[in-house]
């Protein structure tokens, strides 16, 4: 009887200290993500503690495959850090894979338990297969903007050039404008010169 009531006191603990409104759709996870992979927990330490006396976890993790951000050869592993107790955080498994959607947090990731992680095994394919086509649609949107970017880029340089020759052409009529004032004006000093000799003779 003592065994269960302590039970259900960790069990009301811990929703009190958690509450979730539900695990949210694939899409609006998705968009609130920062990163949604699949990864193998590769590594756990819990040397660290939080300023509340509480564990806090790191998990080194290595992704699998990503369904939203780039992941680059080489560059595959991350860090997950989670607190034990009086948090939402989702507390990993070393050695288990995951489909995670994970938030930035300074230069590390965070992970919720109102988020749609869970185990690899566990996750529909219909789900992964939602996941996917919101990726083909994320990366064909980031090429169209990096190309833009780029037409943008070339219509800049262009126009810089542009009017660098006009500045060029405008310096040019400047300085023959210029020149051929002052050959106006030698001309007719010659001109008055010569006028005056004619006329002492």
């Amino acid at each position: 009887m003592n065994k269960l009531l302590i039970l259900l006191l960790f069990i009301s603990l811990k929703s009190y200290s958690c509450s979730c409104a539900g695990v949210p759709d694939i899409i609006k996870n998705w968009e609130s993500a920062n990163e949604i992979f699949t990864a193998e927990i590769i590594k756990v330490d819990s040397l660290l503690y939080g300023n509340n006396g509480a564990k806090i976890y790191s998990y080194t993790i290595k992704i699998i495959k990503s369904y939203k951000s780039e992941i680059y050869p080489g560059r595959e592993l991350r860090t997950i850090l989670s607190q034990s107790s009086a948090s939402c955080d989702f507390m990993f498994q070393l050695g288990k894979i995951y489909l995670i959607y994970a938030k930035a947090e300074s230069q590390t990731l965070a992970c919720s338990i109102c988020s749609r992680t869970n185990l690899l095994e566990n996750v529909e394919k219909e789900e992964l297969k939602i996941l996917e086509k919101l990726y083909q649609k994320y990366t064909s949107d980031k090429s169209k903007v990096r190309f833009t970017k780029f037409e943008n880029n070339i219509s800049y340089q262009i126009g810089l050039v542009e009017n660098v020759y006009q500045e060029k052409l405008k310096s040019k009529e400047k300085t023959i404008y210029i020149l051929l004032s002052l050959i106006t004006v030698l001309f007719l000093i010659v001109l008055i010169m010569l006028l005056k000799r004619k006329a002492k003779r």
